[in-house]
């Protein structure tokens, strides 16, 4: 095991893959409200990218615009491992300066990485921008569908992704896609699967 230095090469780029790792136990607290199963930040922010780039396949978006997309959608609640997630009832009472919380996050990483970082949280293009907001709503709404499809009372996330949060052809052809499956479909279709356990 390598022996910890003062100051080693790449400290501070260990230093924010430790803090990132947090996000794996930062709850997200919205689904507290309805006694559902608890989320965290991490398991959030991956299916966000994935969502991102179905996105950005449906749109046809350049490579560039792509990779620029789903850095986005990576970093978009990283701040959360220092501030946590605060549902939208709590940000009533008080708001925490996000922005703040990732420009310290950044300092001290090689200008490269602190370029990447500020060019998908603060310079997105405003077309990209859509897309990493919408890909965000999306997410919720699909954890909401299966929420829902489990028995518990998220319809009104589901409600409000397609009313006010998602108005882009390609995010509304892909939330009517979400909302209309049963989550588990993709496991009880599979004929084969069927098959070969009655063999």
């Amino acid at each position: 095991m390598a022996k910890e230095a003062q100051n080693p090469p790449n400290a501070r780029v260990a230093d924010l893959l430790f803090e990132a790792g947090l996000l794996k136990t930062v709850g997200r607290t919205g689904w507290d409200t309805v006694r559902a199963p608890r989320e965290s930040v991490a398991e959030h922010s991956f299916r966000t990218a994935l969502v991102g780039w179905v996105l950005a396949k449906m749109a046809g978006l350049s490579e560039p615009d792509e990779a620029l997309l789903l850095k986005a959608c990576l970093f978009h609640d990283l701040h959360e491992a220092r501030i946590g997630d605060l549902h939208r009832l709590a940000k009533l009472y008080g708001k925490l300066d996000e922005k703040k919380c990732e420009k310290d996050q950044r300092a001290g990483l090689p200008e490269s990485m602190k370029a990447d970082i500020e060019s998908a949280l603060e310079r997105l293009p405003p077309h990209l921008r859509v897309f990493a907001y919408e890909a965000d709503k999306i997410e919720c709404a699909i954890t909401a569908k299966e929420y829902a499809d489990a028995g518990y009372r998220t319809q009104k996330w589901m409600e409000h992704a397609c009313r006010e949060s998602v108005k882009s052809p390609e995010g509304c052809a892909l939330l009517d896609a979400i909302l209309s499956r049963d989550s588990s479909a993709w496991f009880l279709r599979d004929e084969k699967w069927d098959k070969a356990t009655k063999e």
